[in-house]
């Protein structure tokens, strides 16, 4: 389903890149939900009394309950720093679960980087969230937006708006120049499968509607959303989309918003 939905980007398609797209998205997604465990099971001990992990101001969920939320940056470099660590395992060896991903070696992971076109430089850049890339070359440049959710009107407000999954459209600056990209949605309240199906059921109801798509990947026990985004900044292959996975991530609040 994935490599058909790619297909469809370009006039003419191109079997082997579309493989290699799949191939890395296949990785990224077991490599982030490993670095999602070891942050969930490392963060009170490693991350919790860091200064910038808990967003400034506390969250009320429900009547008399206030919670601690972490910070979107903090969540973002946390995960890179886990993989980082993953990566260095299986590069050495030392991970045989995870042993047929050995060709993210030459893979490079970082955060707040900026964007491939852009109209401002220092703090009037608009860097994406989390960049994933293969040293020395432009043919994989992945590009992650991430947020936070807490309340159910974040999904509209946030994840579906010009500050969210919308940048993937921006018609100047686009968050990426390449025929994949990625969400992420942070939570700290109810289940990965209750906010995945409220994603879902928000692209739907949007105006226009968000086409979307489930795939399953490798190292995933559900079948992973995937959405066409349009894509508005003029290029020479003609491409007016861009796929965009959608993966739901479960982390601690203080105290336990789940």
């Amino acid at each position: 389903m994935l490599q058909a939905a790619l297909s469809s980007l370009n006039p003419v398609p191109n079997v082997a890149r579309e493989l290699l797209w799949e191939s890395i998205v296949q990785a990224v997604a077991c490599l982030i939900h490993e670095a999602e465990k070891r942050v969930r099971l490392a963060s009170h001990d490693r991350y919790a009394d860091l200064d910038g992990w808990w967003r400034s101001k506390n969250v009320s969920i429900k009547k008399g309950l206030k919670i601690r939320v972490p910070s979107e940056e903090a969540i973002s470099e946390a995960l890179i720093d886990e993989i980082e660590s993953l990566r260095q395992e299986i590069i050495l060896g030392e991970h045989p679960q995870l042993s047929g991903l050995s060709y993210i070696a030459d893979l490079q992971f970082a955060v707040e980087q900026p964007r491939k076109k852009k109209k401002g430089i220092g703090k009037f850049a608009k860097p994406t969230d989390i960049r994933i890339y293969r040293v020395g070359s432009e043919s994989i440049d992945l590009r992650i937006e991430a947020k936070v959710l807490v309340k159910d009107a974040e999904i509209t407000n946030a994840y579906l708006s010009d500050r969210g999954i919308k940048r993937f459209s921006d018609p100047t600056e686009p968050y990426t120049i390449h025929e994949i990209g990625g969400m992420l949605a942070y939570t700290v309240t109810e289940s990965r499968s209750a906010w995945a199906d409220k994603i879902g059921a928000a692209m739907a109801a949007s105006v226009p509607p968000v086409e979307s798509f489930k795939h399953q990947l490798d190292f995933t026990a559900q079948e992973t959303l995937f959405s066409r985004v349009p894509y508005n900044c003029s290029n020479k292959q003609g491409r007016k989309e861009t796929i965009v996975f959608h993966l739901v991530l479960e982390f601690d609040s203080d105290p336990p918003g789940r």
